[in-house]
């Protein structure tokens, strides 16, 4: 691989795709359920694109020190220069604010409110006892963001799927925590999974997806397809034992599953509000 490509997929791993993408593809499925245009969906998700990558390059950029010799965060394995991961945010976050500005005032608003929620993350709460705190906030936008391209009000059960969202957020926060647990273990640093104890984490984590499922299926509107919150328990399910191996990887891998699982059950949600609004 020449010098040119390598150091474009070196840039591609710095906004962290996997989590970019799914919140990317959720926003623009979401919002084109809620009626928007094949423009405003596609602004959507250039807005979570834009504001995701400001978020995962500013992440590796405070880390750089801690995460020293990890092969796959290419800054602290020193694939790019530190300055990468300012300059990439900045772009990021530059694109992601312009993409929703396009949209309407409170799209740009709630793009303006994750950034900060995210980049607060990075820069503060991630060392705290509230390092769930801004998943939780963050998995909560998402469903109205995306109803907000439409330029309507936001219905009762988007809403409602909104602070469904909150603990499902936060699990997914105790998730990515028992990951790097043993790595924030070496280094000191009081993540909630090492606060907490790795089995008080992991009986939390599922306790709080199961608040996150009832929740759902309450604020659920009765026409939401069964098929669809099956797919999200099953994949809810896999992401939740992927986590509970001793496995990085899989643990990497389980939170990641689990977003996806959310991301379908909004889906669902909103699919159903959106043909009863109609």
């Amino acid at each position: 691989m020449n010098g040119f490509w390598r150091t474009s997929f070196a840039l591609l791993r710095l906004a962290h795709p996997l989590p970019t993408m799914l919140n990317a593809v959720a926003a623009a499925a979401l919002a084109t359920v809620a009626g928007a245009g094949a423009s405003a969906a596609a602004l959507a998700a250039l807005t979570m694109l834009g504001v995701h990558t400001c978020i995962g390059a500013s992440n590796d950029y405070l880390d750089r020190h801690r995460d020293s010799g990890r092969h796959e965060k290419p800054i602290a394995a020193g694939e790019l220069r530190p300055h990468a991961g300012p300059l990439l945010a900045a772009l990021g976050l530059a694109v992601g604010l312009a993409a929703a500005a396009q949209v309407s005032l409170p799209t740009l608003a709630l793009a303006v409110c994750g950034a900060c929620i995210g980049v607060l993350y990075n820069v503060w709460l991630k060392r705290t006892a509230l390092s769930w705190l801004p998943f939780a906030l963050g998995v909560s936008i998402i469903p109205a963001f995306a109803w907000s391209t439409v330029g309507r009000e936001i219905p009762a059960p988007v809403l409602a799927l909104s602070l469904a969202a909150l603990p499902g957020g936060a699990a997914l926060a105790l998730q990515n925590s028992l990951a790097d647990r043993a790595m924030d273990l070496q280094s000191g640093m009081r993540s909630a999974a090492v606060r907490l104890g790795e089995r008080t984490a992991l009986i939390l984590l599922v306790l709080l997806h199961l608040v996150t499922v009832t929740a759902l299926l309450v604020v659920a509107p009765r026409n939401t397809s069964p098929t669809l919150l099956a797919v999200a328990a099953l994949l809810l399910a896999a992401g939740v034992a992927c986590s509970a191996t001793r496995s990085r990887w899989m643990r990497q891998r389980g939170w990641e599953i689990s977003a996806a699982a959310l991301a379908v059950a909004a889906l669902s949600v909103t699919l159903a509000t959106a043909e009863g609004v109609g």
